[in-house]
């Protein structure tokens, strides 16, 4: 019989195993059902202690990082509803300038993502610096841009800082929080994304009735005021991250960071603290992909780490065509095919739908910790696909026959894509793929994901800005397929990840001789197991002493 592999992210000996003849997949499942780090550090911290209140402030710069894409993300697809922006650089409100435009800052997120690795030589805090500061600068061009040159070269720029950021906030977040807080928190930084683009679309509509060019400058220059927050405050306000201070050796620094920001009591002799960096330092030591280099992305096409790539790749594929697009960049040429194109209404409208994701976004954060990754993957898939086939019918029909009542359904559907969306899949895309990668593969493999979601948002930004050009409401067809493929995809490749450590869950992939579909709910199994076990002991110990004093 051959000998098993070595299972080197656990330190098992595998001549123990082969005497035993006990399964890979059993050891790593009693190994990982036994630990019990969430309780510990539930027990450790009180979120209403001096320390939640230092959480608190980490959330707020988050918060400055996010929102800074955020306003972006509010004011390119706002101001394609001015006619004196328009009429300035001389394009429509779709067909190929707009979709060049936005095309170039998703260039500038592919170019800038392989940067991201600098957060494992300059740190969390530098790259999100370095980021912030671009997107300043983006602001600038892009504000007082006098020809599109300029204005070109702005969108290029903010691609390439923004992804520094949008990549670095959601790694350093899970990495710094809490472990039993870390999806909440995750998904609650996710929403603030939107705080910017409420504020903005908000404004917006204020603007639209300003006469000139200053209409659509200011809103642009604006897009510098969050990033201006994060520059000037980041290195004082926040610590480096536990994790990057450990693979640099500063072991000491690094327990002192999680006892601050992770227990009440803030003493690094909490047992929390030496879970968590043992924790890390584990991981370290016993990696088995090698590649160490923060420029070699080679390390993804080695045969332990190749199928992380592959969730990695669909996860972005995923994020960047599920139809989002369509009620973002692109809602005025979409709400156009329904007959609607005064200002006002679209900026309405627009402003509407920003709120909304908002908010079941912050739900969608609370619900994370109680919901499977895949449950919520599948759910949210299954209602989109919904939503956006009745928004198809409504939309045939009238172009077949207009009236406002299938308008306003189109609309109504548009609202519930938004409620749903939010609530099952936009917590997700910042937990799940920092949850998906090691340790050592985090900086590289986030600046990955941003680099393929650059390349899938430049399909994206020319399929949608032509396509609706050429083929208006049918253009719904494509994500109602795509989302349909994708559903099958997701089930038999995505693993599940919910309530593992960011170490454990290199055991999904790391295993030999197991798909890690299987050896994910495997491991979810054996918790739910251990669980049931340890709930059932507790009420035995209840019942004897009960018992031992009704004797007495």
């Amino acid at each position: 019989m051959a000998e098993p592999e070595q299972i080197r992210s656990f330190g098992h000996d595998p001549a123990v195993h082969a005497k035993a003849d006990v399964h890979v997949e059993e050891v790593v499942v009693q190994r990982i059902s036994e630990e019990n780090l969430q309780k510990e550090s539930a027990k450790a911290l009180k979120f209403w202690s001096n320390t939640g209140l230092r959480i608190v402030l980490i959330m707020f710069i988050q918060l400055c990082n996010q929102s800074g894409y955020g306003v972006d993300w509010a004011v390119i697809g706002g101001l394609n509803a001015f006619d004196s922006w328009h009429d300035y650089f001389g394009f429509g409100t779709a067909g190929s300038t707009f979709a060049t435009l936005n095309a170039l800052m998703r260039i500038g997120t592919i170019v800038g993502s392989p940067f991201l690795a600098m957060s494992d030589v300059i740190g969390r805090r530098g790259t999100m610096f370095v980021g912030n500061a671009l997107t300043i600068l983006a602001a600038l061009l892009q504000g007082l841009a006098n020809g599109m040159p300029m204005f070109m070269a702005g969108r290029f720029i903010l691609g390439f800082g923004s992804t520094l950021v949008a990549s670095c906030s959601p790694q350093y977040m899970a990495e710094i929080a809490p472990v039993h807080l870390r999806g909440r928190l995750v998904g609650i930084m996710g929403a603030t994304f939107h705080i910017g683009s409420i504020i903005m679309d908000a404004a917006l509509i204020g603007f639209s009735q300003m006469p000139g060019n200053n209409a659509w400058r200011i809103p642009l220059l604006l897009e510098a005021i969050f990033p201006a927050i994060v520059v000037v405050l980041i290195y004082f306000t926040i610590p480096e991250s536990p994790r990057y201070l450990v693979k640099k050796g500063r072991i000491q620094e690094a327990k002192e960071v999680i006892a601050k920001y992770q227990t009440t009591s803030q003493s690094t002799d909490e047992p929390i603290v030496g879970m968590v960096v043992a924790q890390i330092e584990e991981s370290l030591e016993s990696t088995r992909t090698g590649f160490k280099q923060s420029w070699n992305f080679a390390v993804f096409f080695t045969k332990v780490v190749r199928y992380r790539l592959l969730v990695l790749i669909l996860y972005s594929a995923f994020q960047s065509w599920n139809g989002g697009g369509i009620v973002s960049y692109y809602l005025t040429p979409a709400l156009e095919t329904i007959g609607i194109h005064d200002e006002i209404p679209q900026l309405g409208i627009n402003l509407g739908l920003v709120i909304t994701y908002t908010i079941f976004t912050l739900l969608g954060s609370w619900i994370i910790d109680f919901w499977k990754r895949r449950t919520l993957i599948f759910a949210g898939l299954i209602t989109i696909v919904a939503m956006q086939t009745c928004a198809i019918i409504t939309s045939w029909r009238y172009n077949v026959s207009p009236s406002k009542a299938t308008a306003g359904l189109t609309i109504l559907w548009m609202f519930m894509f938004q409620c749903f969306s939010a609530t099952f899949i936009a917590t997700m895309h910042n937990l799940y793929p920092v949850e998906i990668l090691s340790l050592n593969l985090r900086s590289k493999g986030m600046g990955l994901y941003g680099l393929i979601q650059g390349a899938c948002g430049v399909v994206e930004a020319y399929g949608i800005s032509i396509g609706i050009e050429k083929v208006g409401y049918k253009i719904w067809v494509v994500y109602i397929a795509y989302n349909t493929i994708q559903l099958g995809l997701s089930y038999f490749i995505f693993p599940e990840t919910a309530n593992l450590s960011l170490e454990e869950i290199d055991s999904i992939f790391e295993t030999p001789g197991i798909q890690p579909v299987k050896m994910s709910l495997l491991i979810q199994k054996g918790k739910e197991e251990q669980a049931k076990m340890d709930r059932e002991a507790r009420v035995e110990n209840e019942h004897g002493v009960i018992e031992e004093v009704s004797g007495k």
